[in-house]
This record gives structure tokens, C-alpha cells and sequence, in this order.
């Protein structure tokens, strides 16, 4: 059913914005009049990690979630753009004289944005394509409850400076780039991820930062980090950054530049000291730069930042931001990634050029953007009785729990995931080892009622998408979820954003005096986050999973 054929008066003057990132990590969003409504990643539907694109079924996905179709869709804004001449998406100059069959992974620095043309099948829309760390920015910026904030955008795009960072500032509905800084310390954080025998740093980056509190920093990392931190404009005695980052891995590991340590050593001491020294390097290097930032913008940020791009979805990065920063607060879009770029773009579209209002944003409005699943394939499953899953989960049970709209973003938030005891100091090798499949050293998150998460952490405020780490006060009494730093990446939960996950965490504390959940993703190693029904049955039928709960439904393995 169309958005008009629902009655809700579209007309001439009001924005249907689709937003698309056709790049790594390719995503479709939805923007209604000003206010985002729906998104979703291509891996979550091709079930493989990063996908590349846009396809039709994503745009039909997203308007299906909203109730409108293709020809109630007046604008397009896209960014990082991969041709194909299979393309389900094409792009043709803003007159529609040609399609543009090359790769755009940006736009010039000088403009921020080009018009452009998009073709969905015979439809074809007015289009904008958006700077990659402008759309960033827009994603932070457009969803949090701010009306100035300096924004920060960092990710590692081994290209040139302005396709790594962006300083920029909103002022009510209006967003512009502020200068780019040439901070390209991703970069080195993803090239050093690889050379640990981690894997590529698009796919494990977040391998390193749970590796990192194993080892020790060492003095020359200390010593040498702002040498390291220097802005490429200001590095005239070195070629490219390629070539830097390799000069740096030679001094922190003491290998030749060319030299990465073979995969049987990714998890020794050696391995741990570097990755510790790197995660010294990045954090004293970003924490300066948001000081800079600051200082900058003093007069109009508010007191106010806003993070976005990868480098961000470090945790430790951005409770270091928070605790060692002016900035009074901080706002993270939950997809800090290139997904959220899709809806970055449609937003600064819609904001900047279209002039639409900004929209108000409870957490839920940003986390859950995906599909809700009715449709329930349980044989033989029972209505779901929290105390029921609530005990077993307290007598060593682990539980796939599916509900509700799929998350948008990494990070499994309550309606795409696994749970377990916190208090149970064996459930993290279990669940590395016999569900997940993945390296031993990996942490767990904790998901905590809002209103007791000050009794448990040493944070201030909340931290409902999981984007900051903080200190267990009673590590021993959660060692499940407690780093080997004494840090825990901590959800807080808050019953108006999510009732019934609230709901089965209130049954945990009242069984075992704990208000709080161990909370990893729903997905097998190397695997995207489930998104449907069918996906969390495959994985409950092929993994060691106890209780499947889906909706309202749920059945055990050994009934």
C-alpha cells in the first residue's frame, strides 16, 4: 500500500528520500518528510559480511517498512558509488544525457555534493551525491537531540585526507563542513589489524580492540604517539601514507615495514603488546584532535560533538572523548559505519536542500530500522514465558532472541541476539568456542536496566547502543561480561525503548539479584546479524543454542 493510499496527505511539497550507499557496507534508507523511518544493510539479505551495493529488494524493503512504494519516492541521495553494468541501481548525469559507468568513491572536497540523476528499473529520480564524510556527519548529527554540536567523522578509506576525516558543525537544521584535519590514524588502525594476522581491518578491526588490554604499551608508543598523530599536510618528509603506516608498524613492532607476523601468532604476547600500543596510539591521537576540535568551535558547538565513521565504533576511543574532552556531550548514530552514510545522505538532503524540519529521535526511533517478522516457524514452540526464559538463562541456559524491527548497525541491541548469564565465569569461552566460533580473547557485552546501570558501571549517563566501554564496579560478581582490563562495552535498557527485552532482564534480577544480561549478536563467525525468522531457526538448528525465542514464540532443543 502507497504512502498516499494510506491517507497521509503526500503531496508536491513533501520529500520521499531514499538514501543509498552503493559501496562496501551497502545500504538503502527511507526519509519521510524530514524523519527517518526505515534502513537496512544489503549483508543482512545476502547473509554475507560488507556486501557491496544496492539491489531492488532493499529498496523494496524499505519502502514496504514504511507503506509507500517507488512512485511516491521524490528524491534520491546517494555515496561511494562501485559500477556494474548489473547495477540494479544506475546513475546518469542530473540531465539524464549519460549514465556515469565509473566508480565514484567521493565527490570533490570543494562542493561536499553533485546533482546527478538515479534510475530504479524505469523510474527515474532527482538525485544528489553526497560527500562520504559529510553523510557521515549528517547521520550524527540529524539524529541527535542537538541544536549546535561540532561533528567528527574518522573511518580508514586509504585514499587521500578528505577521504578519511572531516571537521564540520550544525546550527539547527543546517550542516557544513568545517575543514578537513588530514587525520588518516585509521588507516594505520586498519593496516595494523591485517599485519597482526587478524584478518583485513574492514572485517576485524574490532579483533584488535579486544586484543589490545591483553598486552602492554609500550614507552616508545608513549613516547612517539604525537609524532604519529600528525596531520598528512604536515608530513612533507614522507610520500603516502601506505609508506608511513609501514614506517610506523617497523617502530612499534620492531619488523622490517614489510613484514606482518604470521597467523599462528595473532593471539601472543607479541601480537597483544603491539595491539596495545596501537590502541595507545589511536586513542591519545583522536582525544587530541576532538580537543582541537573544541577549541575550534568553542563559540558554536554548544558543548555538544557528534561522532561518526568507522574509527568510531572503538569504544574505548569514545568514552576517552566524553571523560577527557570540554565536550559536555557526546552522540553516536548507531550504524557509525559506511551503512549509516545511506542515511546520512538522505538526511543532509533533506535538511539542507529541501529545508524539511528536523524530526526528534527517542533511542528506539534509531536503533530498530529494520523489518518486523510476524510469521513465526516454530513447530511444536509455546507462547514465551520470561521467567521461563529468564531461569533458564540463570541455570547455565543460552537463548537466541529474536523480536521486533532488526537493528541497523553492528551491534546487536536486544532484538537480534544471544543471551546469557553474566554471573557464569565459563559462559565466555563457551560461547567462543562452541557458538560463535571465534577467537578466545573476544569480550562480551552486558545488557543493563538503565535505572541500575550507575550501581554496576562507573559511567555517566546512558550508553543505550553499546558505543562505549566503562569500569565494572563487581567484576567478580559478572565475570562473563568483564574484560580482562575490568572494562565492559555496556548496553543500558530502558523499558520505554524496548518492553519486552527490558522485560526478560527485569525477570533475570528478580531470579538471580542481577539486573543485567551477557548480550552478544545473533550470528555465527563471519556471519552478518540475522534478520529473519528462517536465519534464526537455521542457526538455533545448527548451533548450540538451548531456547529459540521468535516473537512471541519459543521452543527449547530438548522440547
Amino acid at each position: 500500500m502507497s504512502v498516499r493510499a494510506l491517507g497521509l496527505g503526500r503531496g508536491d511539497d513533501v520529500s520521499l528520500i531514499l538514501g543509498m550507499n552503493m559501496g562496501h557496507d551497502g545500504s538503502v534508507a527511507l526519509v519521510d518528510r524530514g524523519r527517518l523511518v526505515a534502513a537496512v544493510s544489503r549483508e543482512r539479505l545476502t547473509r554475507k559480511k560488507k556486501a557491496i551495493g544496492v539491489t531492488w529488494p532493499m529498496v523494496e524493503y524499505v519502502l514496504a517498512s514504511a507503506g509507500a512504494s517507488l512512485g511516491d519516492v521524490t528524491h534520491v541521495a546517494l555515496t561511494s558509488f562501485y559500477y556494474d553494468p548489473a547495477n540494479d541501481v544506475k546513475i546518469f548525469t542530473s540531465d539524464g544525457s549519460r549514465e556515469i559507468a565509473e566508480h565514484i568513491f567521493d565527490v570533490p572536497f570543494q562542493s561536499m555534493h553533485l546533482p546527478c540523476q538515479v534510475r530504479v528499473g524505469n523510474a527515474a529520480k532527482p538525485a544528489v551525491f553526497v560527500h562520504h564524510h559529510l553523510s557521515h556527519c549528517a547521520s550524527a548529527y540529524y539524529t541527535s537531540p542537538f541544536e549546535q554540536a561540532a561533528c567528527f567523522s574518522l573511518d580508514a578509506s586509504t585514499i587521500r585526507p578528505e577521504a578519511c576525516s572531516l571537521f564540520a558543525y550544525g546550527e539547527n537544521s543546517k550542516l557544513y563542513p568545517f575543514y578537513c584535519p588530514g587525520l588518516m590514524i585509521g588507516n594505520a588502525y586498519s593496516a595494523f589489524t591485517a599485519k597482526l594476522g587478524l584478518g583485513p581491518g574492514l572485517f576485524k578491526a574490532g579483533t584488535t580492540m579486544g586484543l589490545a588490554p591483553y598486552g602492554t604499551v609500550s614507552d616508545l608508543a608513549k613516547a612517539r604517539w604525537q609524532f604519529y598523530a600528525e596531520s598528512f599536510y604536515a608530513r612533507k618528509w614522507m610520500a603516502d601514507d601506505p609508506t608511513f603506516i609501514n614506517f610506523m608498524w617497523s617502530e612499534l613492532s620492531g619488523l622490517p615495514p614489510h613484514q606482518s607476523l604470521p597467523p599462528e601468532k595473532k593471539d601472543s604476547q607479541e601480537a597483544m603488546d603491539i595491539a596495545a600500543s596501537l590502541q595507545y596510539v589511536f586513542e591519545e591521537t583522536i582525544v587530541s584532535y576532538a580537543n582541537h576540535l573544541f577549541d575550534e568551535t568553542q563559540k558554536f558547538n554548544g558543548g555538544n560533538i557528534c561522532l561518526s565513521g568507522g574509527s568510531f565504533l572503538n569504544c574505548n576511543v569514545n568514552t576517552a572523548i566524553k571523560a577527557r574532552t570540554p565536550f559536555r556531550n557526546v552522540h553516536l548514530f548507531p550504524a557509525c559505519g559506511d551503512d549509516g552514510t545511506a542515511v546520512g545522505a538522505a538526511l543532509w538532503l533533506a535538511h539542507n536542500q529541501l529545508n524539511e524540519r528536523r524530526a526528534s529521535y527517542a533511542a528506539r526511533d534509531i536503533a530498530y530500522l529494520g523489518r518486523d517478522y510476524s510469521a513465526s516457524p516454530l513447530p511444536g514452540s509455546v507462547p514465551v514465558d520470561l521467567e521461563a526464559v529468564a531461569r533458564s538463562i540463570s541455570q547455565g541456559g543460552i537463548v537466541a532472541w529474536f523480536q521486533g524491527r532488526s537493528e541497523f548497525g553492528p551491534r546487536a541491541l536486544g532484538n537480534r541476539s544471544i543471551l546469557a548469564d553474566p554471573r557464569n565465569a565459563e559462559m565466555r569461552d563457551i560461547i567462543n568456542s562452541r557458538v560463535k566460533h571465534r577467537e578466545w580473547f573476544r569480550p562480551f557485552a552486558p545488557s543493563v536496566l538503565a535505572e541500575h546501570s550507575n550501581d554496576w558501571f562507573e559511567f555517566p549517563g546512558e550508553s543505550p547502543f553499546m558505543l562505549h566501554t566503562s569500569r565494572v564496579r563487581r567484576p567478580t560478581d559478572v565475570p562473563a561480561i568483564t574484560h580482562v582490563d575490568g572494562t565492559a562495552r555496556h548496553q543500558t535498557v530502558r523499558q520505554e525503548d524496548n518492553p519486552r527485552y527490558y522485560g526478560l532482564i527485569e525477570a533475570f534480577f528478580r531470579i538471580t539479584g542481577v539486573p543485567m544480561l551477557l548480550n552478544t549478536s545473533l550470528n555465527g563467525h563471519d556471519e552478518p546479524l540475522v534478520e529473519t525468522p528462517e536465519d534464526a531457526k537455521r542457526f538455533f538448528d545448527r548451533g548450540e543454542i538451548d531456547l529459540l525465542v521468535v516473537n512471541d514464540r519459543m521452543i527449547s532443543k530438548n522440547n
